[in-house]
C-alpha cells in the first residue's frame, strides 16, 4: 500500500505525458446521463499543444471515448495528468490513487479545483484530492503545469509553482498562492490546440473551441466568472478563427460547439469573430452558449447566422422574477420573449437552459416555466437542479458545502461528487424541499419531452423562418427548402433523444434509489444508501476504504492527544 503523503520527490526525466479526462463512471458503464453521448475533450488538445511546444510527447485520453488502461498509464508515461469536473472527480481520483500505487507520478487538476478563493472552505476539495494524489494544480495550468514538471525533474522549486497544492517535505499539505491569470496577450501566444493526439478522435462528431476566458456577468451560482475572471481575456478574433479552422481540419466533426460560457457577451468581439469566419469562407455549422440581452443587437444576430450559427443555448433559468433577481440574473420574461422571437425569426434553433431550486422557486413557478417554454416554441430544453459548484460565489458565501445533500459519509464521502450533474437534487430552498426539487425537475423534463411533442416537427410544414433566412443568405430555392426540412428533422431527432434518455434515467435503479432517499429516514435511508453503493464499481469502494483508513491513521499520528482520549 502506498501512502500518498510519503511519496519521495525523485529526480527524473520526463518525456511522455498522458492527459486524461475521465468519464463520470468507467468506460462501458451506463451513465444514465439525460444528455449522454460522446463528450469532446475539454482542455486536452490545448494543453497538449502547450506541452508539445516545450518538447514533451503528449497523448490525450478521454474516458468518454476510450477505456482507461491503468497498466498502460502507469508504465508508458512519465507523468499522468488527470483533469476532472466535479462529477468526474471520484473516478479521476480513484484512478490517480491506483496509478500512484503502481509507482506512477500523478498530477490532478481541472474545474473541480479551478478557483481563485483563498478561504478555508475553498481548499476542501483540493485537500480531499491530496489523499489520492501527491499534486493538485488549482486554476489555469498553462504556466503552473510546465513549472511543476520542471520541479519534478530538478527535485526542487515546488514552492514557486503558482496554484500548486502538494505534500511538503515535512508531510504537511502546502497550498502555494494562486497563479496570476494569464493576460490576453499571453493567451494569444499559446499554440493552437492539437486534436491529432486525442485517442479515438474519429468518434468525435461534435468538437469544441473556446476562445473566451471568464464572463463579464455575475450570476451567483456560476463558477465560470469567479474562476476565470470578468475582464476581457478573449483571444483575438483572428486567433480564435485560427483555432476553429485547425480544429475542423484535424477532426471529422459534423458540428462545432463554441464552449465559451457566454459567446456574445462582448458584442464587438463576437462580431469580429463572425466577420473573420465569413472573410475566410469557412463552411461551419456551430452553436454557442449565450445571454438573452445579446439578441437586442440584431446586427450581431444576423452576422452569427450568416457565419453558420444554427443554435443558441440560452441561459433562461426561470420566468420567476424573484428567482432571477436572487441569483443576479439580469433579465426578465419580457426580454426573454423578445430574444426568442428575434432568433426564431431568423430560423435559429433555441436550447433553453433552466434551473430548478433557485431562491424563491416554488412548484407552481416551475410548472409555469415549463408551459411557457412550450408556448414559446423552444426546440429543446434542459431543466437541471441547482447544484453546489466549487468556486462559485454561492459556494463560498452561502456555505453550500454544508447545506448540500451528501448521502455518503466516512470512507465514501468522495462519491458525493458524482451527483453534481444537475440531474440530482442537492439544494433545497425555503419553498421546496429536496424531494420536491427533484420531482419538479423530472416532471418538467417528462412534460416537455413527450412523444407527441417529439414527433410534432415531422408533421408540420417547413420552417418558413429558416427557409427565408437561407434565401437571404444566397441559398437556392432547393437548398433553402432542404435546410428548412432539416431544421424540422433535427428538432424531432433531438426531442426523441430527450424523450428516450429521460425515460431511461427514470427507469435506472440507481436513480430510483436516489429519489427515494431524498425523503427516507432511519433504517430505510441506510438501506437505500447501500443500494446506491451496490450499483457502483466494487473496486472503487475498496480504494475509498483504503484511503479513508490511511487518513484516519494520519490524523491520529498528528493528534496523539485525541487518540489517547
Amino acid at each position: 500500500m502506498t501512502t500518498v503523503s510519503r511519496l519521495p520527490v525523485r529526480t527524473r526525466v520526463i518525456t511522455r505525458i498522458a492527459w486524461v479526462e475521465p468519464s463520470r463512471l468507467p468506460y462501458g458503464y451506463d451513465d444514465q446521463n439525460i444528455y449522454s453521448g460522446v463528450l469532446f475533450p475539454r482542455a486536452g488538445p490545448k494543453m497538449a499543444a502547450v506541452l508539445q511546444d516545450l518538447g514533451y510527447q503528449v497523448d490525450v485520453i478521454s474516458g468518454e471515448l476510450s477505456p482507461l488502461d491503468e497498466e498502460e498509464l502507469a508504465t508508458r508515461y512519465d507523468v499522468v495528468c488527470i483533469s476532472v469536473l466535479s462529477n468526474t472527480a471520484p473516478h479521476g481520483l480513484i484512478l490517480g490513487r491506483r496509478l500512484v500505487e503502481r509507482g506512477a507520478m500523478v498530477v490532478a487538476g481541472g474545474y473541480q479545483f479551478a478557483h481563485q478563493a483563498t478561504n478555508r472552505e475553498a481548499f476542501a476539495t483540493t485537500e480531499e484530492a491530496l489523499a489520492f494524489v501527491p499534486y493538485v494544480i488549482r486554476g489555469e495550468g498553462y504556466q503552473s503545469l510546465p513549472a511543476l514538471l520542471q520541479a519534478l525533474v530538478s527535485g526542487d522549486g515546488f514552492e514557486q509553482v503558482g496554484g500548486l497544492s502538494w505534500w511538503g517535505h515535512d508531510g504537511e499539505i502546502v497550498h502555494n498562492p494562486s497563479a496570476t491569470l494569464l493576460e490576453r496577450g499571453t493567451l494569444n501566444e499559446l499554440p493552437l490546440p492539437d486534436w491529432t493526439v486525442v485517442r479515438d478522435r474519429q468518434q468525435l462528431k461534435v468538437v469544441a473551441v473556446h476562445g473566451m476566458q471568464g464572463c463579464p456577468r455575475e450570476c451567483s451560482w456560476c463558477a465560470v466568472w469567479a474562476r476565470d475572471g470578468r475582464t476581457n481575456r478573449n483571444l483575438d478574433p483572428i486567433r480564435f478563427v485560427d483555432e476553429l479552422a485547425a480544429t475542423m481540419a484535424q477532426t471529422d466533426c459534423w458540428h462545432v460547439f463554441f464552449s465559451a460560457d457566454n459567446f456574445p457577451a462582448r458584442r464587438s468581439w463576437a462580431k469580429a469573430v463572425c466577420e473573420e469566419i465569413l472573410a475566410r469562407g469557412l463552411q461551419v455549422s456551430w452553436s454557442c452558449q449565450a445571454e438573452v440581452g445579446a439578441a437586442r443587437d440584431t446586427e450581431l444576430v444576423d452576422l452569427m447566422v450568416r457565419a453558420g450559427c444554427v443554435r443558441w443555448c440560452l441561459g433562461l433559468e426561470s420566468i420567476n422574477a424573484a428567482s432571477l433577481e436572487g441569483s443576479q440574473k439580469r433579465q426578465s420574461q419580457e426580454t426573454m420573449e423578445h430574444c426568442i422571437a428575434e432568433l426564431h425569426r431568423r430560423g435559429v434553433q433555441i436550447h433553453g437552459m433552466f434551473i430548478v431550486g433557485l431562491p424563491d422557486d416554488d412548484p407552481e413557478g416551475v410548472r409555469r416555466t415549463v408551459a411557457w417554454s412550450e408556448q414559446q416554441g423552444l426546440e429543446t430544453v434542459q431543466f437541471l437542479c441547482l447544484v453546489d459548484l466549487p468556486g462559485s460565489r454561492d459556494y463560498e458565501t452561502r456555505d453550500l458545502a454544508k447545506r448540500s445533500f451528501r448521502p455518503f459519509a466516512g470512507p465514501y464521502e468522495t462519491l458525493n461528487w458524482i451527483f453534481v450533474t444537475g440531474h440530482y437534487a442537492r439544494l433545497a430552498n425555503e419553498l421546496m424541499d429536496l424531494a420536491t426539487v427533484q420531482a419538479e425537475t423530472i416532471r418538467a423534463m417528462v412534460r416537455f419531452y413527450s412523444l407527441r411533442r417529439a414527433l410534432a416537427p415531422l408533421l408540420r410544414p417547413l420552417d418558413l423562418a429558416h427557409w427565408r433566412t437561407a434565401r437571404a443568405n444566397g441559398r437556392s430555392l432547393w437548398t433553402a427548402t432542404v435546410k428548412a426540412w432539416q431544421h424540422n428533422l433535427t428538432t424531432a431527432v433531438l426531442r426523441l433523444r430527450g424523450w428516450t434518455n429521460t425515460r431511461r434515467w427514470l427507469r435506472s435503479p440507481f436513480n430510483k434509489a436516489y429519489q427515494a432517499l431524498l425523503s427516507a429516514e432511519g433504517a430505510r435511508a441506510e438501506q437505500l444508501k447501500q443500494e446506491l453503493l451496490r450499483h457502483l464499481p466494487s473496486d472503487w469502494l475498496e480504494a475509498l476504504e483504503e484511503v479513508y483508513t490511511e487518513r484516519v491513521a494520519a490524523y491520529h499520528r498528528r493528534h496523539p492527544a485525541v487518540s489517547s482520549a
